[in-house]
């Protein structure tokens, strides 16, 4: 190939990379402690079972994670259903306060969550799962299948800092109604506000089209 060639590719290519080089930011999940409610607790305010089920309210302990308020919890796995992962989930019956987890982002980003909801078996239905972040709601949500069922929602561009993700219930007269959650998850896609930041790779790519495009013009000036 010769060297004119060579520069004219080069130089398209260097122009493309950086034109589109910022690549779309992927999204990358973002920390919370327990989020599957899988951790042992060392205290419960109360313990209580429908013969079915084990509600242990407002666990407390180094590994749980989550503040739980009253009417929440952690139960288990049992004869009417599985866990959604592991063997243990959370729970909501009738009007709660929050169970809520504080989580950092270093940056500002764009953020999704998703868990898996259900509604507790041969109880009354009705049961909706207020869910918020830093203290704005962000939707309601019914429990109304008896299997896991998976929701997906989106908290919106969220600043670097400390925010709050909260879920309560909200059964108001429906009786005694729960709901189950488990497997929350975070996913974060980084935002900035002077446009797409470009990926380390894509700017590698333009690191080195240029410096080729350099070395062939230094040879072609000598």
């Amino acid at each position: 190939m010769s060297t004119h060639r060579q520069t004219a590719r080069l130089h398209r290519l260097a122009v493309a990379l950086a034109l589109t080089g910022c690549a779309a930011a992927q999204a990358a999940p973002i920390s919370l402690s327990n989020a599957g409610f899988e951790a042992n607790w060392t205290n419960a305010s109360f313990v209580g079972s429908d013969g079915f089920v084990t509600f242990n309210y407002s666990p407390t302990g180094p590994a749980v994670g989550w503040n739980f308020g009253a009417g929440t919890g952690v139960a288990g796995s049992y004869s009417l259903l599985s866990a959604y992962e592991g063997s243990r989930f959370g729970f909501l019956q009738t009007q709660t306060q929050a169970l809520s987890q504080s989580f950092t982002l270093a940056d500002a980003q764009q953020v999704e969550l998703n868990f898996a909801l259900a509604l507790r078996q041969r109880y009354a239905a009705g049961q909706v799962v207020r869910v918020s972040i830093d203290n704005q709601t962000v939707a309601d949500v019914a429990a109304t299948t008896a299997g896991w069922s998976l929701q997906s929602l989106s908290l919106g561009t969220l600043s670097a800092g400390n925010h709050l993700l909260a879920f309560e219930g909200l059964s108001g007269n429906s009786g005694d109604t729960t709901a189950f959650i488990d497997a929350v998850a975070l996913d974060g896609t980084a935002v900035s506000t002077g446009g797409t930041v470009p990926e380390p790779h894509s700017l590698a790519l333009v690191a080195t089209a240029l410096a080729g495009l350099g070395a062939l013009r230094r040879r072609r000036a000598g």
